[in-house]
């Protein structure tokens, strides 16, 4: 079947300039908005642990990394404890 020679080109496309409407909103810090209101539970506490302490596990079962790079990521992860 031959293409209909009657359709109409595609649209062009425009591309705006990120750069010049990044620069128009203003940027406003709303950490303190966002911030926990109420501290940890013990359980939440508990679950963060358990979670590290489950990435630290499967770290030292990694196949892929050096003894080394094992190391930098335990000592990272358990400074997060």
């Amino acid at each position: 079947m031959p293409a209909d020679a009657s359709a109409p080109p595609p649209p062009v496309m425009v591309q705006e300039d990120k750069q010049r409407t990044r620069g128009d909103a203003p940027i406003e810090d709303k950490r303190e908005q966002f911030a926990r209101k109420t501290p940890q539970s013990p359980e939440d506490e508990a679950r963060a642990r358990a979670f590290i302490d489950g990435k630290i596990d499967m770290i030292r079962g990694d196949p892929r990394m050096t003894d080394a790079e094992k190391a930098k990521a335990i000592a990272d992860l358990e400074a997060k404890r």
